[in-house]
């Protein structure tokens, strides 16, 4: 599929047709010719025009499961485990369980946001993590999002460094003496496009975080490779991560236009804007907004807008001058009123050393905005996923 942004749609290859083949050079009878167009067109149309009746009972259950299915949904295990933070947790375990208050409404909370990173769609799924202002996190958030998911959803989660120029993945995340790029990838990727390749063949061009449990596809340091990954590369490339890896994370460079970004955008299912409260970083986003929004007015395809409309601005905390709580206040507004929500991302040092981001470091109020974020995309990821399997249903 072509993904160059030309402004126009996405054009699917017409179907290769099985019944307009050349007659048999060896037929010598002409009343043969004469007549097999015409009763191949007429069985074409009285195939066409016969309405299928399809069984009711084929596809319908024995056990609807309604009834059955409404109380099981009741049902909250997170409500029936003791509490293990706060007073809750402190008062039953002096008292050996001998009192065991209900768990506090904070623990609950958390709880049913890990139970939504951990919930599992019928593909894999690809979070995308834009703006073209650089300086507001990106990679920083795609880090902390890879190993949120990587640890609490016990699924396979990749953060791809797709930066047209050069990424700065590899520098934020453990190399563990791997020098292998998204460059080294692509030289060998035909073998990966066929059905006896192997993760673990395709884990040696990637590197694991170890006790973050996700793994990262960086970008090369020279900027000309990365200059040329464009649209068909990088489809070729999720075609083969897709088919290992459950959860994508992509961490973009600055440029919107360029081939490698339109190419994610359209395979994405998950927008993801970092951002701080300072103008020219919320007006950058605006601006990504507005073209994402162009982009579905031209084209009539609503994907973009929905895109837009279905994302989640992460709200980091970047350094410099401070802005009045009244700008603060506007900026949020701004973006509140284009997108699905916004959340905080506190300030931690063990994310702002400008080298390796080790999430074992990370203080508890950033795990948990960023525990807060990921439950937030899985949202997300739930309704689009319901949103496609919908439509493949009604086909």
């Amino acid at each position: 599929m072509s993904t160059n942004w030309q402004g126009s749609e996405r054009k699917s290859r017409a179907p290769i047709s099985l019944t307009d083949t050349e007659p048999d050079a060896t037929t010598t009878d002409p009343a043969t010719i004469i007549h097999a167009v015409p009763d191949a067109e007429a069985a074409s149309v009285a195939k066409a025009e016969t309405p299928v009746v399809e069984d009711p009972h084929r596809e319908a259950p024995l056990v609807s499961g309604r009834r059955s299915a409404a109380v099981l949904r009741k049902e909250n295990v997170n409500d029936q485990l003791p509490p293990a933070t706060g007073w809750q947790a402190f008062l039953r375990a002096v008292s050996f369980g001998l009192i065991s208050p209900k768990v506090g409404a904070a623990e609950l909370a958390r709880r049913a946001d890990l139970s939504a990173i951990q919930r599992v769609y019928s593909r894999p799924m690809q979070i995308m993590v834009a703006q073209p202002l650089g300086g507001v996190g990106k990679t920083m958030c795609s880090v902390g999002l890879g190993s949120t998911f990587g640890i609490h959803s016990g699924q396979q989660t990749l953060v791809w460094d797709n930066n047209e120029m050069m990424g700065t993945a590899g520098v934020r995340t453990n190399a563990n003496d791997s020098t292998r790029t998204v460059w080294d990838l692509l030289n060998v990727l035909e073998s990966f496009e066929t059905v006896t390749a192997r993760k673990g063949e395709l884990s040696y061009y990637t590197r694991h975080q170890g006790n973050n449990q996700f793994s990262v596809l960086v970008a090369d340091e020279d900027a000309d490779r990365m200059k040329s990954i464009g649209a068909d590369e990088f489809n070729r490339i999720h075609t083969v991560v897709s088919r290992f890896y459950d959860t994508i994370i992509v961490d973009t460079g600055n440029n919107t236009r360029s081939a490698n970004w339109l190419a994610s955008i359209e395979v994405t299912d998950q927008l993801v804007i970092p951002t701080t409260l300072k103008r020219n970083a919320v007006v950058s986003a605006l601006r990504m907004i507005e073209q994402l929004e162009s982009m579905s007015e031209r084209t009539g395809n609503p994907h973009y807008k929905d895109l837009v409309s279905n994302a989640v601005v992460l709200v980091t905390q970047g350094g410099g001058a401070k802005v009045s709580a009244a700008e603060q206040a506007e900026l949020r507004e701004n973006l509140a009123s284009a997108v699905r929500v916004l959340i905080d991302i506190p300030y931690d040092g063990a994310l702002d050393t400008g080298s390796i981001i080790d999430w074992q470091l990370v203080g508890d109020p950033a795990r948990l905005a960023f525990e807060r974020a990921s439950a937030e995309i899985a949202e997300g990821l739930l309704a689009v996923d319901r949103a496609t399997s919908t439509k493949a249903t009604n086909r």
